[in-house]
């Protein structure tokens, strides 16, 4: 067999990548799972390398002319496959990220309330308030949720703020204080309060945004149908009902009425407010949203995978304020970039398969 310098050259450069990627992985410094690709792909180059005539039948397999591009399409190819498998991997890390982030908060929060935490009264409702950068607000609205008559326990979750929305809101004395040690954005953050609720044995939550927008007064029009049992998620609706609360900008009015439209041929059922952050759950929302709450875009996603998942939703009607300090972090070109991300997302969730059988229901 005589060797052209071209194939010398390949074959050298074949062998000395699988060595490289050996070594590699003999030190540990690169998985073995994440080694297959690069091993496959040194091989296949070591087996054109060898055989020269490799190049023109896979160029006529593939209807190829100019027959060097053969070679382009395998490198290119493979960079595809590796892109994929690094997002997959990505993908994971970044769950594995969320789940001890929230933990840390969990540990850290029942480190420092080990003395005083004790089991909520049958009765009692956890009211999870969500809060990045609310120094402003986050005082007005935990004054406001404990003058509501309902008996409830107030669990801030501080998602990473830069301010003094974690030192503010337990300078109240008035709610428990779950720091997360970096920003998971809203779906990571109220998951931590299902979670804190579920191993807390709470069996009532709602779930309040921390920018003063909603009415605490209001929660006891979420908690009726959950303790009648027609519902195991209720939906405070800004679009129910003829009043003059504020309603968001036009922008998002769009934006929710898609949501609308696409949500309810979803699940088969009209929800008028998808991104509503004002709701309430019974405890087999609670226990089933501590696992599975959805992290990136939250309240959109959540209807769709309770109604795939047979638990029942209902909507109320409840009037909204406009935001008092501080800006939404949706907004211009970012809000329609969002929306398209969110209902990509609605439509893979209800693509999937439940994750409740209908014997668990």
């Amino acid at each position: 067999m005589t060797f052209e310098k071209i194939q010398l050259y390949s074959l050298i450069f074949s062998v000395v990548t699988f060595a490289f990627i050996f070594s590699l992985v003999q030190k540990r410094r690169i998985k073995e799972e994440y080694s297959l690709l690069w091993f496959a792909m040194s091989m296949f180059f070591i087996y054109l390398s060898l055989d020269k005539q490799s190049i023109d039948r896979f160029g006529d397999l593939f209807g190829i002319a100019y027959k060097p591009s053969v070679l382009m399409l395998f490198t290119t190819g493979f960079i595809f496959l590796v892109l994929v498998h690094f997002t997959v991997v990505i993908t994971r890390l970044s769950e594995q990220n969320i789940e001890l982030i929230q933990e840390m908060g969990l540990a850290h929060l029942r480190a420092i309330c080990a003395v005083g935490m004790s089991q909520p009264k049958q009765d009692t409702v956890l009211v999870i308030v969500p809060a990045f950068n609310e120094e402003a607000n986050i005082a007005g609205v935990i004054a406001e949720l404990k003058s509501c008559n309902v008996d409830l326990d107030i669990l801030v979750i501080n998602d990473g703020s830069t301010d003094n929305t974690s030192a503010v809101a337990a300078g109240t004395g008035q709610a428990l204080v779950l720091d997360l040690p970096k920003n998971l954005g809203i779906g990571g953050a109220v998951r931590t309060g299902f979670k804190f609720a579920s191993r807390q044995g709470y069996q009532t939550a709602i779930q309040f945004d921390g920018d003063g927008q909603h009415i605490a007064a209001e929660i006891h029009k979420l908690l009726t149908p959950l303790k009648e049992y027609r519902a195991h998620m209720v939906i405070g609706s800004r679009f129910l009902g003829n009043h003059d609360g504020f309603r968001s900008t036009f922008i998002r009015r769009i934006g929710i009425k898609v949501f609308q439209i696409v949500n309810s041929l979803l699940i088969g059922q009209l929800i008028t407010d998808n991104t509503s952050g004002f709701r309430a759950y019974d405890r087999k929302a609670i226990e089933f949203l501590a696992r599975w709450y959805p992290v990136d875009y939250p309240e959109p996603e959540a209807v769709i995978l309770l109604g795939r998942n047979g638990l029942m939703i209902t909507e109320k009607p409840v009037l909204m304020r406009e935001r008092r300090d501080g800006s939404s972090s949706i907004a211009g070109v970012i809000s329609v970039y969002y929306m398209l991300k969110v209902l990509l997302a609605v439509l893979m969730t209800a693509l999937r398969k439940p994750v409740i059988h209908g014997r668990d229901c």
